[in-house]
Parts: C-alpha cells; structure tokens; sequence
C-alpha cells in the first residue's frame, strides 16, 4: 500500500512549528497544541517530522538559516550602516511581539539537560555571528565601520547586545530605555 501524500505545505508547516516553540517553549507545547499550530494532525507530524524533540531541533536549524541569510543579505547590500541600524531598532521597537530571542529561550529552557539542543543552538550562534562578521568586514572595507576594530570582537559585542537587548525587552523594557545601548553600540563601530 503506498503512502498517503502529504496535504501540507512542509515548509509553511515548519515555520509554524518554530512560531509555536518560540512563543510557548518546548515543555510547556503539548503535541496537540503544536500540530493544531502547524495545520497538520498529530499522525502527520510524526510521520513528516519524527519525535517533538527532532521537529523541535529542525526548527532552530531553520531559524538559524532565516536569520543568518537575512544577516548576509544585508552583508552584501552596498550600504551597511543604516540596514544594521535599522535591524538592531527593530529589535527594541517590536522584539518579535515581546517573545525574546529563540536560541536563547531555547538554551535557557533546555540547554542544561539536553547535550544535542545546548550543541545546536551553540552551532546556530556560531552561524549568525559568522554572518555579522562579514557584515562588519563589508563595514570596515567600505568605510563605514571603524578599520582599527577587530570584526570578531565586533561581532561578539553586536550578538551578546542583541542577545540583552531581546531579554531585557522581553522583562518589559521599554523600547525608549533600550534604545540608548543600539546608539552607543553603533557609535562604537561607525567611522
């Protein structure tokens, strides 16, 4: 007997999956809950996705690539300056609707007990601060961020801000008292 074809969008459905993660956690999401989210049945998503654990490592994968790319977009835009100004407002104006950073809720929920999620979100650090760096070289060789920085130190600080800025912002900083660190970190890079 063949199997039944898939009636879902998988992609659409994974975007679902890291918007439910992302706004209720991994062990506060029943299964129910997470396939009624996704648009699928509960069948469907084991038989396309594997356990809630895989989907739930899937999802940061993907996440990482949506932030990463769109990070090394604006790494090859000819302007910078503005694009990552505008990025880093951006997150204390809206802050994904108050729900923080994905990689650090996840690593704050499961990154103590769970060897493969603290590995993955490490890797999916490790992937956006990649990106950012080119964006700084991209900075520094257009002129538009300071030479004598160093883009690796540069990049730690830009990720380790955005990391505080989206905890903060979700304890219920205001986007007025947040605003000051994006000024002084862009002051510290702009040439």
């Amino acid at each position: 007997m063949a199997a039944r074809p898939i009636e879902f969008d998988r992609e659409e459905a994974l975007t679902r999956a890291v918007d439910a993660f992302w706004c209720y956690g991994y062990e506060a999401l029943p299964t129910a809950t997470l396939a009624e989210q996704m648009g699928v049945s509960k069948s469907s998503l084991y038989n396309t996705f594997g356990t809630k654990r895989e989907l739930l490592l899937e999802t940061i994968a993907a996440y990482v690539d949506t932030k990463a790319g769109a990070i090394r977009q604006v790494a090859a835009s000819p302007r910078l300056f503005q694009p990552l100004k505008a990025l880093l407002l951006d997150i204390v104006q809206d802050n994904d609707n108050g729900r923080g950073c994905f990689l650090v809720n996840t690593s704050a929920e499961l990154g103590l007990h769970d060897v493969g999620v603290r590995q993955l979100v490490h890797s999916g650090f490790q992937a956006i601060m990649d990106a950012f760096e080119l964006l700084m070289i991209a900075g520094q060789r257009s002129g538009e961020f300071k030479r004598d920085l160093d883009s690796a130190n540069m990049t730690l600080m830009l990720v380790t801000t955005i990391a505080g800025l989206r905890v903060l912002a979700k304890a219920g900083f205001e986007a007025h008292q947040l605003a000051p660190a994006v000024e002084n970190l862009l002051a510290t890079i702009a040439s």
